[in-house]
Parts: structure tokens; sequence; C-alpha cells
């Protein structure tokens, strides 16, 4: 980690510091995530080659992510072996890891050649979700970006609504859209929020979309000046077309709307990264090909505050004349 990037997650990430131990428990952790990516790539390349990136996403997240770390070479032999680390002590930190072994019981193969169950995989994503680890990463995003700042939001892909719960618990806003492309995590938000699926309770409303393109037209009749913010964590590789998708999400957006984007890259944790790849996400990218794909989708630069680790955030805005 670059010296820059590491004062400012001390700066920003304190609280999530804090809570996971310190540095150097959060360290423990992080070395975790790199020793099972390098195993589960070991296994992948040794019994199905370097096709299996061409084939499957989990395979390419863990080829992209260890190349850039230097620890396989560009045919994916592995160059370096990292040693195991020691466990450690902290709760939260230790729940990191334990995902980490959850995972490696399903078998890297299995999981690259498409072989495990769809449903075994959603059990381990919903786990993560609800863990400590990850709530307290999401808070400290949330209050990071200031969401008390922000009346109507729009929350594209919203899973199973864990990330409009933490909202919730720091601020009532105005109104709270969401949807998703998965009718399961609809009726799983709708449930959590005490909401109704395709319509609106109280402050709420949730709506089943294929893209963001299929749910711009309601949020525009639902909030005629547009709404104040986007919120993306941890969405962008879920979106099908993620440039079609973020040019129709601003133009729901007001004259003075935000997209607010925290995105894990290939550059942060990555086992994790590899993981949520399998757990059924669409794309995996670099924290500067996220930057590229936000520009060409009409938006600049508003603040970055961090580049990669835990993950990339930064606050965008729609050009002007775009």
């Amino acid at each position: 980690m670059k010296v820059l990037e590491e004062i400012n997650v001390l700066r920003y990430y304190k609280p999530f510091i804090d809570a996971a131990g310190g540095v150097g428990e959060l360290k423990k952790a992080l070395k975790w995530s790199e020793w099972y990516a390098v195993k589960w790539w070991d296994e992948i390349f040794n019994d199905l080659g370097l096709s299996s990136v061409r084939g499957n996403i989990f395979a390419r997240a863990l080829f992209i992510s260890l190349r850039l770390r230097g620890y396989i070479d560009e045919n994916g032999h592995v160059k370096k072996r990292p040693e195991k680390p020691e466990l450690p002590t902290n709760s939260y930190a230790m729940e990191f890891v334990e995902l980490h072994e959850s995972f490696d019981q399903l078998g890297a193969v299995n999981v690259a050649s498409n072989k495990v169950d769809e449903n075994m995989i959603s059990v381990l994503y919903s786990t993560m979700l609800s863990q400590g680890w990850y709530k307290i990463l999401r808070r400290t995003f949330l209050e990071l970006i200031g969401i008390k700042n922000y009346g109507v939001i729009l929350e594209p892909v919203i899973k199973e609504g864990n990330v409009a719960l933490a909202v919730m618990e720091l601020h009532t806003p105005k109104l709270y859209v969401g949807f998703d492309y998965r009718r399961d995590n609809v009726e799983l938000a709708a449930s959590v929020l005490k909401a109704k699926p395709g319509g609106c309770v109280g402050n709420i409303c949730i709506y089943h979309a294929t893209t963001a393109c299929d749910v711009t037209n309601i949020v525009k009749r639902l909030v005629p000046n547009g709404v104040d913010v986007a919120l993306l964590l941890h969405t962008l590789y879920w979106l099908l077309d993620p440039v079609k998708e973020l040019s129709c999400i601003a133009s729901a957006l007001s004259p003075s709307g935000k997209l607010i984007v925290g995105q894990q890259v290939v550059e942060s944790t990555p086992g994790l990264v590899a993981m949520v790849a399998a757990m059924g996400a669409k794309h995996v990218f670099s924290w500067k090909g996220v930057e590229k794909m936000l520009i060409a989708s009409g938006y600049e630069l508003e603040k970055r505050y961090l580049r990669y680790m835990p993950y990339y955030i930064a606050i965008w805005k729609p050009r002007r004349g775009s």
C-alpha cells in the first residue's frame, strides 16, 4: 500500500480500523485474504489452466489481482507464495478470516467450474452482509460520505436491503427508492425494510427492474426535481451494463445531485474481491477503470477519499451539459 493511501485509510477509516482491533489486527486479516487468493488460484491453475480466466469471473478476478501484486506471472504460474499468516484475535477481524475459510470449503476448482450450487453461494453472501466487520465497514462509509445530508436517496441494486437499513439507522430520509433485478432480493429488502415490492410504504419505495434505465421513469414520477444522491456501495460490479445504467442514473439526479461510489476493486483485498465475483458480480474493476467508466458515463469527480483500500470511495456529479 502506498504511503498516501495508508495515510488516507487512517484518516477516513479509523472507526473501522479501531473496531477491527487496530492496524496490527487488520493487517493480519488482510494477509489472509492474499494467502487464500494465492491458494485458490494455484488450485484452479493446476486443475483448469489459464483458460479458466476466460470462462469464470471468479478465476478472472484472482488472476488480475494476483498478477497486479506480482504473485503470478502473465502465464498464470505462481512466482511467490505468501507465508501463512498469524490468526487475528479480534472478533471482527476473525469473522473476515472465517468468511474466507467458509468459501474455501466450497472448493476453488468447483467454483471456477460452476459446479457449486447457487444457493450455497447465496447463503455465504447473506452471511457476509450480516457480519459485524461488514456492518462497521458499511456504517463508516455512510458516515464518511455524509449520508445525513441527503433527503432523497436512490439505491440501484438494493440487494437484501442492508445498506438501506444502515441508512435508516443514521437518519430518516424524505424518500428512499431502491430497485433490484433479482425478485428474491426485492422480496428480502421489502421484508427487512417493512416495505412492499412494486410500490411505496411511507418513505420507502422498492421496485423490481432489470436495469437502472428501466426504473428511471418511475423515479422521475416520484421525484420530478430529481434525487439528491444515487448511493452505490459495492454495486457497480452488479450492473448489467454499467456505462448505460450510470448514464440513466445521471438523468434521475437533481441539478445538484451526487453519485456516491464505494467499490471493491482488484487493488483491494484479492480474496474478498474474488469471493464477491463468485457471488454473482458481473464485472471486476481496477480503481482507474472505475473512474474511466464514470467519465465515459458523463460524470466528473468531485472528491475522492480512497483509491482502493479498504475499497474505492468517491463522490461524483454529472458533467454540466452532459
